[in-house]
């Protein structure tokens, strides 16, 4: 009966300690993203990104765009330079290691 109780004990340990490291606790701090607004991928899984210059001007990076700002991007801004104000997030994809939800386009041919 002991060793029973003690593995229902170890179990419900378990199941408390990992939800509280999967969480979130922090909110992320806005950020202000400048790059160039692409279309990748074919249809109909094409995916709109921000393409950055890396820095000192090496290297890019693609952050995925996620929200309510994708359409707009998509329709009037593809292949412009742009300033986008907003949040990081979690990618829902594993083809990107970067998200970004913008909430606010603050410059557009931004250099």
């Amino acid at each position: 009966m002991g060793k029973l109780m003690s593995g229902y004990v170890i179990v419900l340990l378990l199941l408390l300690a990992t939800p509280g490291c999967a969480t979130d606790t922090g909110k992320r701090a806005p950020m202000t993203l400048t790059g160039t607004v692409r279309l990748v991928g074919n249809a109909p899984f094409a995916r709109i990104v921000l393409t950055t210059a890396g820095s000192g001007g090496k290297g890019v990076h693609d952050y995925l765009i996620l929200g309510p700002l994708q359409d707009e991007l998509r329709k009037r801004y593809l292949g412009q330079k742009v300033s986008l104000e907003g949040i990081p997030c979690a990618s829902p994809t594993p083809q990107f290691t970067s998200c970004f939800e913008p909430a606010r386009i603050v410059g557009i041919g931004a250099e």
